[in-house]
């Protein structure tokens, strides 16, 4: 058998899982999610060396699954974005996630992940009002066809995008859901349309799409990926930066100017790190660790501050961490 053909019986393989986990436990309509947001294909072959254009960007695939989005903002000042891609399969797709008039671009690659691993992660980069890129990533059970990412979608039909993330804990499967504006994501709690998120689901031995109530004694734990609060919260500095091997699952300890000690998980590597100057912008994901290690290096260095967005549930060998610790997943340092 080729390794094309075992490549792709593979990805067969991971979109079948995650398609399972998204049916059989998402408490929506049908035609709720056919709601979708219209997403047109960026063409590209994904293997080394491969380049793209995105409007104006170029958007490269290079060694070490090292993905590179470049560009000029409006005022004609350099910008990139560092993520990560991988041969087990991804697409791209541009559409105005936000309803500001501007093309954003969307990245999904398959993880291969199995069990209740994510199978997929999303990268998005939206654009401020100044052009430049406010990059996100999510991992999940999302999939891709022809028109899309099938999870975004536009469920009170405002021309806002929303991005339906499935997770599971404490015997519950969470259905949370992010809406775009503004070039940010929000976490959306409460009323939206005609549904109040987050929504919940009982485990079962079969399919079931029944949102419910979690029983008392379980406090099932909803992730918070969003990258909003950087637009409000109030800045702080970078004492010090603990770094660790990102690639082995070890955790960086980053202790912040306010007594916090911050801890991105490397298992999913979705955090982000900005770095925002007049000459430009610069960002990486925490999948990109040398990048990423290295912007973090220079905002200690040059003591800008920053701000922390985001909040990721996570439970050790020692139980879950306490409701306050510092999971983040964005850093924000210097220009808005």
């Amino acid at each position: 058998m080729s390794r094309q053909i075992r490549l792709g019986f593979l990805i067969l393989c991971v979109v079948a899982v995650a398609s399972a986990y998204v049916t059989d436990y998402l408490p929506l309509t049908q035609a709720e999610i056919a709601r979708r947001v219209p997403q047109k294909p960026v063409p590209i072959d994904l293997q080394v060396g491969a380049q793209a254009q995105f409007g104006t960007a170029t958007i490269r695939l290079e060694d070490d699954n090292r993905l590179v989005i470049g560009g000029k903002d409006k005022g004609g000042r350099p910008w990139q974005v560092v993520a990560t891609w991988s041969l087990l399969g991804g697409e791209f797709f541009s559409c105005d996630l936000d309803r500001d008039g501007t093309q954003d671009l969307v990245f999904i690659g398959y993880t291969g992940g199995n069990g209740l691993a994510p199978s997929s992660h999303v990268l998005t980069l939206m654009f401020d009002d100044n052009g430049r890129p406010v990059p996100s990533e999510f991992d999940g059970y999302f999939e891709a066809d022809r028109q899309g990412v099938r999870e975004l979608v536009d469920l009170n039909q405002d021309g806002h995008a929303q991005l339906i993330r499935q997770s599971f804990n404490n015997g519950y499967w969470i259905t949370s859901l992010y809406e775009a504006r503004d070039a940010h994501w929000f976490l959306v709690h409460g009323k939206h349309g005609s549904r109040g998120f987050p929504l919940y689901t009982r485990f079962t031995d079969g399919a079931n799409r029944v949102a419910t109530t979690p029983l008392p004694g379980r406090n099932p734990r909803e992730d918070d990926l969003s990258n909003s609060t950087i637009l409000s919260g109030a800045p702080t500095r970078i004492e010090k930066l603990e770094w660790a091997d990102v690639a082995q699952s070890k955790n960086p300890a980053i202790v912040l100017g306010d007594g916090r000690t911050c801890g991105p998980v490397a298992w999913y590597s979705t955090m982000g790190v900005v770095l925002g100057r007049a000459a430009g912008r610069r960002s990486a994901t925490l999948g990109a660790a040398e990048d990423a290690k290295e912007l973090l290096e220079e905002i200690v260095h040059d003591k800008l501050p920053v701000r922390v967005s985001g909040h990721r549930f996570v439970e050790g060998a020692n139980g879950a961490a306490p409701p306050d610790a510092c999971v983040p997943e964005l850093i924000w340092a210097g220009e808005r």
